[in-house]
């Protein structure tokens, strides 16, 4: 009896601490919901027990871009025809925005050509209206003298949107250019000599690239899907430099990040320098050229520095020196075409 007494009173006790348990937490969700009432109203205990709202979906993205690129539309008429209009063309000011805006015309418009929309930004939304910010960047052409001077100029504008609809909400505004930002380090830190097995690849592969001639599947790897161009742009195709992250120029290793600046001719005539980053890989004792890479090898961590100095080898303190070869490059034989 005794036994089962004890029992009973070990059950008793358990069960009053669960239960006190249960009120403290209870108490603790009424303090966070009162807070939540006070500070947030409803809504704020809605949202603590609801699931977070769904990111934006591919329809209401490309009706974002739509109604941006109406923005710059807009903007891009309005600033070619505000800086070309004369006085007694208010008229034509007027299409784009209020007669409140009172705008003083020149006696001659200028000449404006090559408008181009170079920053756009939604600024504001409410109710079913947008406000865009648009900077556009024209020329201007201009007497000096017996010369003409055709700079350009960047102007601003904001533009409300109401269901497609569009008015400036100002004159536009004259405003300093996009600066020039800093350059960024390139990893490449050997300059090659002509005769370095990586700089014979590449130049044999820019020429067949360019030029038509010679049978690029000697440079490429199989399955890299890389063709000379068609029609042929130029008819020569001079290799400049060779910058690669390769320290032996492709003596040893198997893989290399290699950038090569070709000058091209056509029928004899000069073209301007272009450069080609390329990823190359050794198989076989042969290099070859897997892929023509749309950015160069960059310095990691990203770098960005104004010293033109800093750019091949990674730092401005990097000095590189020619390397000469160490072993003759062997370029596969020819495919039949």
């Amino acid at each position: 009896m005794s036994v089962t007494s004890g029992r009973r009173a070990d059950s008793g006790e358990a069960l009053l601490r669960r239960m006190a348990a249960r009120r403290r937490r209870d108490n603790v969700v009424v303090v966070i919901l009162a807070v939540l009432a006070v500070f947030g109203g409803g809504h704020a205990i809605i949202d603590a027990f609801s699931d977070p709202p769904p990111g934006p979906s591919e329809n209401s993205t490309v009706s974002l871009i739509g109604r941006s690129q109406l923005a710059e539309s807009f903007a891009r008429d309005f600033i070619v025809t505000y800086l070309s209009a004369a006085a007694g063309q208010q008229d034509r000011i007027q299409e784009f925005v209020g007669s409140a805006q009172q705008a003083t015309l020149p006696t001659t418009g200028r000449q404006v050509s090559d408008p181009n929309v170079v920053y756009v930004s939604r600024e504001l939304t409410s109710g079913g209206v947008d406000v865009w910010g648009v900077t556009v960047s024209v020329r201007l052409t201009r007497k000096i003298g017996a010369a003409a001077d055709d700079s350009r100029q960047c102007y601003q504008v904001s533009v409300a949107m109401v269901e497609g609809r569009m008015r400036a909400l100002s004159l536009p505004a004259a405003i300093e250019p996009p600066g020039h930002g800093p350059e960024l380090a390139l990893n490449y830190g050997s300059t090659c000599a002509a005769d370095t097995p990586l700089a014979q690849v590449a130049a044999g592969f820019l020429q067949a690239l360019l030029t038509g001639t010679g049978d690029i599947a000697r440079y490429t790897t199989p399955g890299s899907g890389i063709a000379a161009l068609r029609p042929a742009p130029f008819t020569s195709a001079d290799t400049a430099t060779v910058n690669a992250d390769n320290s032996s120029c492709g003596a040893n290793g198997s893989a290399a990040r290699v950038l090569v600046s070709v000058n091209p001719k056509l029928d004899g005539a000069a073209s301007p320098t272009l450069g080609y980053p390329l990823t190359m890989i050794r198989e076989a004792g042969q290099w070859q050229v897997k892929s023509v890479d749309s950015v160069p090898a960059l310095h990691l961590p990203l770098t960005a520095g104004s010293d033109p100095s800093v750019g091949v080898g990674g730092t401005a303190t990097t000095t590189t020196t020619a390397k000469g070869p160490a072993s003759a490059a062997q370029v596969p034989q020819a495919t039949q075409n």
